[in-house]
Order: structure tokens, then sequence, then C-alpha cells
């Protein structure tokens, strides 16, 4: 699996834009195959800021996803409504175990 953390930043004035935009990829993003799950939170401590969290099945998915019409769209899109350069991370995981399966090996 992969999971990308993005990070971005925009200003109070453009931050309706951003989670328009934001929205708008999530949901269609969620829709390919491949697709584990992609949400966009809010950061709670600091004003317009915001992280995307997105779950690959694979590379192939994750490769699959850059090519999509959608995601060229909000890559055109959301450059405007950022106040500086995003932060993003690609996460290769093994594997991935629920707290109750972690809780029960204590």
């Amino acid at each position: 699996m992969i999971v990308t953390i993005g990070r971005v930043s925009t200003d109070a004035d453009k931050r309706d834009d951003l989670i328009r935009i934001a929205q708008a990829v999530a949901r269609a993003s969620r829709e390919e195959d491949g697709c584990i799950d992609y949400r966009v939170y809010e950061d709670t401590e600091r004003d317009n800021d915001f992280v995307f969290v997105e779950e690959w099945e694979s590379e192939d998915a994750l490769q699959r996803h850059f090519a999509m019409p959608h995601l060229v769209e909000f890559m055109r899109s959301i450059t405007g409504a950022l106040a500086g350069a995003p932060e993003v991370k690609f996460h290769t995981i093994e594997r991935t175990v629920d707290l109750a399966d972690v809780s029960r090996a204590s």
C-alpha cells in the first residue's frame, strides 16, 4: 500500500476555493480503481492549513491516478489557491494492523 500525505497552506480569502478544489479531487479519486481512501482534513492548530491523506493499493494504482483528467485539473486549479509550495510525501506500507490487534498483543 502507498500512503500519500500532502500538506498545503492557503490565505483566508482563498480558503473556500481550496476546499472546493480539494473536495472535487477527493470525490473523483475515491472512485478510481486502486484507491482505498482519499480524504482532506483541516489543521485545527494552524489557520488555513490542510492535509490530504491518500491510500492506494499499489504503486501502479498511484501512477494511474497521476494520469487521470481530474488530477490534471486539480494540479492546474490548486496552484492559485496555495500560499506556498505544498509538502508531499509518499510512504510505502508493508503491513497495517488495527488498534484492537495491537492491544491484544500486549
